[in-house]
């Protein structure tokens, strides 16, 4: 394989990286009583920076919560897919999600839970 072949594999690889769909995370506290319920938690897939090396991502607060995952407790494993655009303005009508990001681990929502 070229040098130039490597350099493209790796830059491919780095964007890769950064772009999150669906993962699965532990719920850290749930919030039942908000509108719509919400979760604390933790990703499970852990980061990899531009060296190789593995970090924990943060915890992220206020995952809302579909409807059919029912009552959540601390140490679930739950399956979460993260929105294409943030969803801070997030409401019933359409809305503009802005540029502010994109494919965030901030911007997820906890849609299923396994039983493990």
């Amino acid at each position: 394989m070229s040098s130039e072949s490597r350099f493209v594999d790796n830059v491919i690889k780095n964007i890769m990286l950064q772009v999150h769909t669906n993962q699965p995370a532990r719920v850290i506290k749930y919030f039942p009583d908000t509108k719509p319920p919400s979760a604390d938690i933790e990703y499970l897939f852990m980061a990899r920076d531009k060296q190789g090396d593995l970090s924990k991502h943060a915890m992220v607060e206020a995952v809302p919560v579909v409807r059919h995952v029912g009552p959540l407790v601390k140490g679930d494993v739950v399956w979460v897919e993260i929105a294409e655009r943030a969803m801070d303005d997030f409401q019933k009508v359409p809305f503009d999600p802005g540029m502010r990001r994109m494919f965030n681990l901030n911007d997820g929502v906890i849609t299923g839970v396994f039983d493990l």
